[in-house]
């Protein structure tokens, strides 16, 4: 095998990053193995398959589709190759969309730029202590389905690394709110503790997300199209 079980284990725990290194492994072997067209074709097939599967597993949503391989051996090639190096134009701006947010945070603190979101010492602690509790219930949960269990405390991760006590927006909060809503929304009462932990969160941000948009601070929080649901069930009643 061209990518063996020790370079699968010795990836990073950064799904952008690992994508990257496979993306850069596969030049480099194309590059070994320029000359015998065979060992390239070999090198593309299993390239193809260890990052529809990387990919299958982290639940990473492509822009494009996943090419079919059904000769030449010259084109599939080529397919392969197209598709690896759009993936890593795709890494890398992610990569680098990192490398500015964390620039821009560390210039922020250096020159007390004002930003339009900042914790109390007591909310961001708060926070991170319910972060934590939801990354448990996640991590014990026997009813999340594994996919969407690791992609939810990949996002969770994400999330507290980039916590900080003065932030530019939180659209990450609302992002990862969402996209758990979803999930959990299907395990029925069983997701009460997890959806009990979020609305504790959510009793903390609002308030945040009020005053930056210059709303009353006691202004309710209600999701889009919540208020004629409410009244249509009071009419019911």
């Amino acid at each position: 095998m061209y990518f063996d079980e020790s370079f699968i284990q010795s990836l990073p725990d950064d799904p952008n990053i690992a994508l990257r290194q496979i993306c850069d492994k596969y030049d480099t072997m194309v590059n070994d193995y320029f000359q015998n067209s065979g060992a390239v074709h070999d090198i593309s097939v299993q390239a193809l398959d260890l990052v529809s599967t990387f990919l299958e597993a982290i639940g990473f949503e492509l822009e494009s589709e996943i090419p079919e391989l059904f000769g030449p051996r010259d084109e599939d090639i080529r397919r392969v190759s197209d598709f690896i190096a759009e993936l890593r134009d795709g890494t890398t701006r992610q990569l680098g969309k990192g490398q500015y947010d964390s620039y821009k945070h560390l210039f922020m603190e250096k020159f007390e730029v004002s930003s339009h979101y900042e914790f109390s010492q007591g909310d961001l602690d708060e926070i991170q202590e319910l972060l934590n509790r939801l990354r448990d219930l996640f991590s014990k949960s026997e009813e999340l389905e594994e996919g969407h269990k690791s992609r939810l405390l990949r996002r969770l991760e994400k999330l507290q690394s980039e916590l900080h006590k003065k932030v530019s927006d939180l659209d990450r909060f609302w992002g990862f709110f969402i996209d758990a809503s979803i999930v959990v929304g299907q395990m029925g009462e069983n997701a009460k503790p997890m959806v009990d932990v979020i609305k504790k969160i959510v009793k903390i941000i609002w308030p945040m997300q009020t005053r930056a948009y210059e709303l009353p601070s006691d202004l309710p929080f209600k999701l889009l199209g919540q208020a004629e649901d409410d009244k249509s069930e009071g009419e019911k009643s």
